[in-house]
């Protein structure tokens, strides 16, 4: 599955959900910082991903001033209604931030798109799982799962994110920004649950796939 060509920043709104702002703002930045907007459009995106990617793995109230980076990387922002209204972040800020400088992290020396729409995160594993079949993957996603905290959960996220961009495999950051908004909130065993059948089914629908076209080649010819 393959990510189109990002909408010009013009044409997005200019406040959306969540999972629209980080949607359309990591479409945008990939696209520039894989050249298709030009370099002068490159050299812009570079430099916003890098300042990102340094907050990787801190919390806004770790690094104050990253989340207004984050925010202001966001085209389209944050509805007003997502939005923090006293001292500390929304649930919708810290997911932004979060996912936002994740895919900066996982756009560290890319020549693929990363975020991958309708690819979830869970699946994303599967494929990596499917592709490496190392005998530490399963125990690292099921220790995320397991997790209690969410910064445990988001610090395997993270060990994983980085697994995942050394086999060039990518995955849907604007539900993966809403889903962690859900795990940090009560119906966060819904996300696990989903994650869970995702990681597992994606090695049986590749075989099942795989078993499909063999036996059409064979009867083809």
């Amino acid at each position: 599955m393959t990510d189109t060509v990002a909408p010009a920043l013009s044409e997005a709104p200019s406040r959306a959900e969540l999972h629209i702002a980080v949607g359309i703002t990591a479409s945008a930045l990939q696209t520039q910082y894989l050249g298709h907007r030009g370099e002068r459009q490159q050299t812009a995106a570079r430099a916003r991903l890098a300042e990102l990617r340094r907050n990787a793995g801190f919390t806004p109230e770790q690094r104050p001033l990253a989340l207004q980076e984050v925010l202001d990387a966001l085209h389209p922002g944050l509805r007003e209604e997502d939005l923090g209204k006293g001292d500390a972040p929304s649930r919708s800020e810290r997911a932004a931030f979060d996912a936002m400088t994740l895919f900066a992290l996982h756009m560290q020396s890319a020549d693929r798109p990363v975020h991958v729409r309708g690819l979830s995160f869970g699946a994303a594993v599967g494929l990596l799982y499917i592709g490496t079949k190392s005998e530490s993957l399963k125990p690292r996603f099921d220790a995320l799962l397991a997790a209690r905290h969410e910064r445990s959960r988001l610090t395997h996220a993270r060990s994983l994110i980085t697994l995942l961009r050394g086999a060039r495999i990518g995955f849907d950051y604007g539900s993966f920004a809403r889903d962690l908004r859900t795990l940090a909130g009560e119906h966060r065993a819904g996300v696990l649950l989903r994650w869970g059948r995702d990681f597992a089914m994606t090695p049986r629908r590749q075989t099942e796939e795989s078993t499909s076209e063999t036996s059409v080649a064979a009867v083809d010819s």
